[in-house]
């Protein structure tokens, strides 16, 4: 993911190089990327840029840094995180220790509830209770929450009705605004993708206010040691007719998927206009796929432009699971672009 945003001049650490297929399709695409190199091919001085903030480059090798570990657990921590958003959530949640804590507060609490992991990506690694029928699911926690701690939150459900990002750069505790998103959540809460461009983003005087507010509240929570992007998440959902704000269901200390975004843009530079997106494209569950042919294929037909941000495949031909593929179209057509794009891989 690093390739695409990297600059002429960058060493980008690989585990495995990249295709003369797809490099050439980023030069082409005017991305420029930097040069591939594996452990022990680059000695000296570098600064590290990583995708997280967890290791210190040393003698040609990335080695864990037990001090910036501790930094990255505390602040990426949705635990911790209860702290960060004191005072700013309107749905109730709680820590859960323990598989009886947990029976306890099911058969207390008010229903639905989400469950979630205290490390998690992308809103996978949930489980929604939405009635006592819904008990079968406790098998489920050791598996998909990795066990305790864990968060139990108000779930809104089919309320839920907007997804946004913000996008920051923090540095010496202090945030610094660059963007605001929207995000693409499928009917399981998964999330498929992001955008960014067009006109105003819907809902916006509504969100950032209260996500100021939140960022001014977290000054002294956030240790100086930290430098880099965050991305704080939330939603919008209906109570009574009425619009709720969510500032923050999650801060994301890290290059998240819309920051990659907001960096492939800039290297991009289309106009203002023009709606830019990353789509998360699992492979087809059945049968293959031509990357080249279908991409090929779409541009002509959608009149779009669009850029593999991450090989299909390995240089085995192994598929991988998920592939990020960027786009660019109008506003108009967005949503019909997207899910042209998305039928069309997947079948």
């Amino acid at each position: 993911m690093f390739f695409p945003i990297s600059r002429a001049e960058d060493f980008v650490l690989v585990e495995e190089l990249p295709g003369d297929e797809i490099y050439t399709h980023w030069k082409n695409s005017g991305l420029n990327p930097g040069t591939p190199i594996q452990e022990g091919d680059l000695l000296g001085e570098v600064s590290l840029v990583e995708w997280g903030c967890r290791n210190e480059w040393y003698e040609g090798r990335l080695l864990e840094d037990p001090i910036r570990i501790e930094t990255s657990r505390y602040l990426n921590s949705k635990i911790t995180q209860l702290d960060f958003r004191k005072h700013h959530s309107p749905l109730a949640a709680k820590i859960i220790t323990s598989e009886e804590h947990l029976f306890a507060e099911l058969e207390e609490a008010k229903l639905p509830l989400v469950l979630k992991s205290e490390f998690g990506l992308a809103g996978r690694n949930h489980i929604i209770f939405k009635s006592a029928s819904d008990s079968w699911k406790m098998s489920q926690v050791n598996k998909k929450l990795f066990g305790f701690p864990i968060l139990a939150e108000f779930w809104v459900g089919e309320e839920r009705f907007f997804d946004f990002s913000t996008l920051w750069d923090v540095r010496d505790g202090e945030f610094f605004y660059l963007t605001s998103t929207a995000m693409l959540i499928d009917k399981e809460g998964v999330f498929r993708g992001i955008r960014i461009g067009g006109s105003e983003l819907p809902y916006s005087a509504s969100f950032l206010p209260p996500v100021m507010d939140l960022v001014k509240d977290t000054k002294g929570l956030i240790p100086n040691e930290y430098s880099g992007p965050c991305a704080i998440d939330g939603f919008l959902f209906r109570e009574e007719g009425r619009v709720q704000v969510q500032p923050v269901s999650e801060f994301n200390f890290r290059y998240s998927i819309g920051r990659i975004l907001w960096e492939v843009r800039k290297k991009r530079n289309p106009k203002l206009e023009v709606v830019t997106g990353i789509l998360i494209l699992p492979y087809p569950k059945q049968g293959s796929i031509d990357e080249w042919q279908t991409i090929e294929r779409l541009e002509k037909e959608l009149d779009i432009k669009l850029i593999l941000l991450t090989p299909v495949r390995d240089l085995i031909g192994k598929p991988y699971q998920n592939t990020v593929l960027y786009f660019e179209t109008t506003e108009e057509k967005e949503p019909s672009v997207v899910e042209s794009i998305w039928q069309s891989w997947m079948n």
